[in-house]
């Protein structure tokens, strides 16, 4: 069966376009998945590697100029510090690539499109997010002030207005504190968590096209207006809107000419880990950029324990979480059929991300690095404190409380992974063909989830 399969003409063997199946990505029949990591490795492509060799010589590159005091340094006092940087860096990709290799599965996901997320994220992702940010930023203060401390305007024009929030000290003018909190909160705490993790999730759907059961649709709804005539009579018209809805995608019936002779999912996608592991290569992408940029500032020879800062920069787990957070909203959507508008699909994540900032993570255009602990609420054991015994009580009380929190958000995350991997697997199997049952035990487990939360708060 499988030669006549190969003895058939090509038109046969192409999908027709159709409109339940138009959306879908093309099935190429000399496709082949990898089985171990070791095979993911083997078939990476020339186009990857030099993705990679670009991001190595960069890296290097701001090593090598990030050396500090480079006028004062002999040649191989320089070349010293160069290495220094470069196992600082080092140091930094320790965990995320320990956390992106645990959940990668290579039988699920393609190397070549796993670097191209990453490069993404890493270069074109990281400069957009900070031009985002300093220009939400700068109208948000300028906004903040307009509203608080109009005099701050009498510096214009001298001062021009686009660059009034960021010299202010400069010119000697020293805002209320109650104005710079509002500012630093609007900034930091809601348009720099948003930015973020919008910039996320569109580079993961501009760089690959992932397996989905279903599709984004837009149909015409009629709506009934009564509105009065010139004769005061009432008088109904109808009002056009659109409104999005999921539609289901057919799946493809090919067989894969592989000496296997089966369909590839023939019943739809069941497995999201390939969700999963392209946001963590978006989200570690990002944080890597961010992340290497700020160690490579904190070099100074007055600068203390800088491996423990880069180590425990590339542990701190903020953007992994709340990227894991949004990818699960995004399988839910197109491998369940859940209905999810783009606010639902990132809110959790630009909550705990807001959260983050509030403790003290810097974000992106916020380019100093003088002070690393604040941004990590962590600090070595031998640095130097003045705290009194009820200080350091209620700092360690609520760095607990934090620590507690991104603990159960990584439970959250666990969870809802099995959980909709299993929901998919019933939707093919339990459910088959039965749509409108599948949707009723979604909604059935979304209110019981909700009950439960409400009871367990309640009982609190």
């Amino acid at each position: 069966q499988s030669l006549s399969v190969l003895n058939q003409p090509k038109e046969m063997l192409e999908p027709q376009a159709t409109p339940s199946n138009n959306a879908v990505a093309t099935i190429h029949l000399n496709s082949q998945k990898a089985a171990s990591l070791a095979e993911a490795g083997a078939m990476i492509s020339f186009d990857s590697l030099q993705k990679i060799g670009f991001l190595i010589v960069g890296v290097m590159l701001l090593c090598y100029g990030a050396v500090a005091s480079p006028r004062s340094l002999t040649l191989v006092e320089y070349n010293k510090s160069f290495k220094d940087n470069l196992r600082l860096v080092s140091l930094v990709l320790i965990a995320p690539a320990i956390t992106f290799f645990t959940v990668f599965d290579a039988k699920e996901n393609d190397v070549n499109s796993m670097t191209s997320v990453f490069n993404t994220a890493f270069t074109i992702g990281y400069i957009l997010t900070l031009l985002l940010e300093l220009l939400l930023a700068t109208i948000l203060r300028l906004s903040v002030f307009a509203l608080w401390e109009p005099e701050i305007f009498s510096l214009s024009p001298r001062v021009p207005t686009p660059i009034l929030p960021w010299v202010l000290r400069e010119n000697g003018y020293r805002p209320k504190r109650i104005t710079l909190f509002v500012a630093d909160f609007c900034t930091s705490c809601v348009a720099a968590p948003l930015i973020e993790e919008t910039v996320k999730l569109k580079i993961l759907q501009w760089s690959v096209r992932l397996p989905r059961n279903f599709r984004v649709a837009k149909r015409v709804k009629e709506k009934s207006q009564s509105s009065l005539s010139s004769k005061r009579k009432k008088k109904k018209t109808k009002k056009k809107k659109l409104v999005s809805f999921m539609e289901a995608i057919s799946p493809q019936v090919l067989n894969m000419v592989d000496g296997t002779g089966k369909n590839e999912q023939p019943m739809g996608v069941t497995n999201i880990n390939s969700y999963i592991s392209h946001m963590l290569a978006a989200s570690i992408g990002l944080k890597l950029s961010d992340s290497i940029r700020r160690v490579l500032m904190y070099t100074k020879k007055n600068d203390d324990h800088k491996g423990f800062y880069a180590l425990f920069r590339g542990i701190f787990p903020i953007h992994e979480l709340c990227g894991t957070l949004t990818s699960l909203q995004l399988a839910k959507r197109d491998i369940l059929g859940v209905t999810m508008p783009l606010w639902k699909m990132i809110g959790p994540a630009v909550f705990i991300h807001a959260m983050a900032n509030f403790r003290g993570m810097k974000p992106v255009f916020k380019w100093n690095s003088s002070t690393p602990w604040s941004e990590m609420q962590l600090s070595p054991w031998n640095l130097e404190d003045d705290s009194t015994l009820s200080q350091m009580f209620s700092k360690g009380f609520a760095k607990l409380m934090w620590l507690s929190i991104l603990g159960r958000v990584l439970g959250s995350c666990v969870k809802n992974y099995y959980m909709v991997g299993r929901q998919a697997v019933r939707r093919t199997t339990t459910y088959a063909g039965n749509r409108a049952a599948f949707s009723a035990e979604l909604e059935a487990d979304a209110v019981l989830k909700s009950n439960k939360e409400t009871t367990h708060a309640a009982g609190k």
